[in-house]
C-alpha cells in the first residue's frame, strides 16, 4: 500500500495534479531527505520539500487517499519535515477536524530536550518498561479457541513490575519563557505556515493574472501592477507573516517582563546543546559575544536598508509598518541563513542550533535577533489615533475590577514514548501494546491561579466597539503584552463586562490520545502562546505592571494580532500586581 509512490491522478482534488507532479519529480529525483538524514532547516531545498510534503497531504481528494499519502510519507521521507506538514494537513483538510495531533516534543523529543534527556531515555532497556514472560507455555489449538470466550485469561506467568512511570528529571530552578516546550512547539508550527505561504505567494507571483475584459481596469503604471501582483499572489502570506511578528511581539515583551522578575538577563542564557533527529549532537559557535553582536548589527542594517527602501517610495506612512513586516517576513529564512552561515561557517555534517532555529527558542543567538527585529519594527510604529466624535461623547471607562494575579510553576511530564517506538522500529518489534510502564521527563513549567478583570464601561448611546487588554511596564505604553481582545456591544448607560481566564491544563499526551475512546471536541487556536503563559511572572513581593484597556471603532473582523494603527475611543491604566508561589 505505501510502497510506491501514489500516482494516480484521480486520488487528488480537481486542478491540483500539477503540483503533485513537480513534487512527484523532487521523489524521484531524491531531492527530499530520507529518513536518516541530518537535516538542516535553514537548507536552500527545505521550503520546497516541506510544501511539497504539505500538498501531498492536503490535496488528497478523500480519506483513503490521505491515509495512504500519509503512510508513504511516514516512511519515506524525514521526520521532522513530514511532522510538520502533517500538523498543517490536520489543521487544513475538512475530514481531519476530530482529529487531535500530538505535541511535537512528544513526537520528536530529539528537538526539544537536552541530549542528556535523550541519551539517558536511550539507555532505558525494554525490560524496565514490560514484564518478562517467566514460563511461556505451549498452547494447543483448543486453549487458543478458548480464548475467545475469555480472552483475559492470563496463558503465561509474568514477572511483577511496577507501573509508576519511569522519570529522567529534566527540572530546573525556574521554568524560563524560552526553554518552554509548548511554547517552542507553538513557535515551529508559526514558521512553518509562514515559510509554507512565502513558496506558494511565489509561485501565484510567477503565475499569468487572467483578467475578465469585461472588467478590465487599467493601470497607472508599472507600480500599480506590480502591487496588485503582490496582493493578489501573497493575501494568506500577508495574515502569516502578522501573524508571526505578533507573536515575536508577546515574546519579546514577555521576556522583557521575566527579566524584570528574574533579574536575569534573558538574551544570555545558554543551556547545554539539544541532539538533532540522527543522533549528532549541536556544535557551538567559535565566536565570542562581541564578534555575534557585530554580525547581528550588520544583519539588521541590511535588514533596515531594504524597509528604507521601500518606504521611501509609500505616501502614506501609516503603511510603514506593515511594509516592514512583510519585508521582514519575506527575509525570515534568508536573514537566517546568513547568519548562521556568519556564525557556525560552511559546516553540513556538523548541525547547529541556528540551524534549528526556525523550530526553537533556546538559541540565545535566535533570541537576540528577535529583540533586534522588535526595536527595528517599533521604529515604524504609528501611535494609535484618537477619534473625533463630532461634539458627542465618547464611551468611557469609569472601573476595572482584577482579582489577584499569582504565578505559580508546576511539574509536567513528558511522554518519551516515541523514543521507544524507534528502538523498536529498528530492533523489527514494533510491540508497544506489551509496555506496562511509561517513560517520562518532567520539567518546570509556568501558570497561573485563575483570574478575572472586569469593566465598567458607560456609553452615551448603543454602540459596538472592541475591548483590548495590554499587561504593561509601569509608566511605560510600549511594549505591550496583549492579554484580551473581545467585542463589546454597549447599550446606553453602564454596563458590566466580565473576563474570566482560568488555570491551563496539560494537554494531551500521546498515550492518552492512543487510548481515547472518542475523538477530542476541544478546538484550540494555534495563533496565541499557549493558556499557561498568559501572565508573566510574579515574584515574591509582587511585580508591579499596569493594566492598559482600551476601547477601539469594531470593524466587523476583530483585530486579534494588532500591530496596525487603530482609531481608539478611550483607554485607561489601572495599576496591577503580579504574586508568584514558589513550591
Amino acid at each position: 500500500m505505501v510502497s510506491e509512490f501514489n500516482d494516480d491522478p484521480g486520488s487528488y482534488k480537481e486542478g491540483t495534479w500539477r503540483y503533485i507532479k513537480d513534487f512527484q519529480e523532487r521523489v524521484h529525483q531524491k531531492r527530499v531527505p530520507s529518513p536518516f538524514v541530518i537535516l538542516n532547516q535553514l537548507d536552500e531545498e527545505m521550503p520546497l520539500n516541506l510544501l511539497g510534503i504539505y500538498r501531498f497531504l492536503t490535496m488528497a481528494v478523500d480519506w483513503p487517499s490521505f491515509q495512504q499519502n500519509a503512510c508513504y510519507a511516514r516512511i519515506h521521507f524525514h521526520p521532522l519535515l513530514f511532522v510538520n506538514a502533517l500538523q498543517m494537513a490536520v489543521e487544513e483538510r475538512e475530514d481531519t477536524k476530530d482529529l487531535r495531533m500530538p505535541a511535537m516534543y512528544e513526537v520528536l523529543p530529539q528537538l526539544y530536550f537536552e541530549k542528556e534527556v535523550i541519551l539517558t531515555a536511550q539507555e532505558v532497556t525494554w525490560n524496565q518498561l514490560t514484564p518478562i514472560r517467566l514460563v511461556t507455555p505451549k498452547r494447543r489449538w483448543m486453549d487458543i479457541l478458548l480464548a475467545y470466550r475469555n480472552p483475559k485469561q492470563p496463558w503465561m506467568e509474568e514477572e511483577p513490575i511496577p507501573t509508576e512511570p519511569l522519570i529522567i528529571d529534566n527540572a530546573r530552578k525556574l521554568a524560563y519563557l524560552s526553554l518552554d516546550l509548548e511554547l517552542n512547539s507553538h513557535w515551529n508550527s508559526l514558521i512553518n505556515r509562514l515559510i509554507v505561504s512565502i513558496e506558494e505567494g511565489k509561485e501565484k507571483t510567477n503565475e499569468p493574472i487572467i483578467v475578465d475584459g469585461d472588467r478590465l481596469v487599467a493601470f497607472r503604471g508599472s507600480f500599480d501592477e506590480v502591487n496588485y501582483k503582490n496582493q493578489f499572489a501573497l493575501g494568506s502570506h500577508f495574515h502569516n507573516t502578522k501573524l508571526y511578528l505578533y507573536n515575536l511581539h508577546q515574546f519579546v515583551t514577555a521576556l522583557t517582563m521575566e527579566d524584570l522578575a528574574t533579574g536575569q538577563k534573558s538574551t544570555d542564557l545558554i543551556y547545554p546543546p539539544l541532539m538533532t533527529t540522527g543522533g549528532v549532537p549541536y556544535k557551538g559557535t567559535s565566536l565570542n559575544i562581541e564578534a555575534v553582536r557585530g554580525i547581528l548589527d550588520l544583519t539588521i542594517k541590511d535588514l533596515k536598508d531594504q524597509i528604507e527602501m521601500a518606504v521611501k517610495h509609500n505616501d502614506h506612512a501609516m503603511d510603514n509598518l506593515s511594509i516592514a513586516g512583510g519585508i521582514i517576513g519575506n527575509n525570515y529564512l534568508h536573514i537566517c541563513r546568513q547568519l548562521s552561515l556568519a556564525v557556525n561557517g560552511h559546516g553540513i555534517n556538523q548541525p547547529s542550533m541556528l540551524g534549528s532555529a526556525t523550530s526553537n527558542l533556546r538559541d540565545p543567538i535566535y533570541r537576540s535577533l528577535l529583540f533586534r527585529i522588535y526595536d527595528l519594527l517599533k521604529s515604524y510604529e504609528n501611535e494609535n489615533i484618537f477619534s473625533d466624535v463630532g461634539g458627542r461623547d465618547p464611551p468611557k471607562i469609569v472601573d476595572i475590577q482584577v482579582s489577584r494575579l499569582v504565578t505559580f510553576e508546576e511539574n509536567m511530564t513528558t511522554n518519551l514514548i516515541n523514543l521507544i517506538d524507534q528502538q523498536l522500529l529498528l530492533s523489527h518489534r514494533n510491540n508497544l501494546q506489551f509496555l506496562r510502564r511509561n517513560l517520562v521527563a518532567r520539567q518546570l513549567r509556568l501558570n497561573h491561579d485563575p483570574f478575572s478583570i472586569g469593566l465598567d464601561i458607560v456609553a452615551p448611546q448603543d454602540l459596538i466597539v472592541e475591548a483590548r487588554m495590554y499587561l504593561t511596564l509601569p509608566n511605560q505604553l510600549r511594549p505591550r503584552l496583549h492579554l484580551d481582545s473581545f467585542k463589546c456591544s454597549l447599550k446606553r448607560g453602564l454596563n458590566h463586562f466580565e473576563r474570566q481566564f482560568p488555570t491551563a491544563i496539560p494537554k494531551p499526551t500521546l498515550c492518552e490520545l492512543y487510548e481515547a475512546d472518542n475523538p477530542s471536541t476541544d478546538v484550540t487556536t494555534s495563533n496565541r502562546f499557549p493558556p499557561h503563559l498568559q501572565l508573566p511572572r510574579g515574584t515574591g513581593d509582587g511585580l508591579k505592571l499596569q493594566l492598559l484597556v482600551e476601547l477601539t471603532e469594531w470593524n466587523g473582523l476583530g483585530s486579534e494580532f494588532g500591530g496596525a494603527s487603530v482609531t481608539v475611543l478611550a483607554k485607561t491604566l489601572k495599576d496591577v500586581i503580579i504574586f508568584h508561589n514558589q513550591a
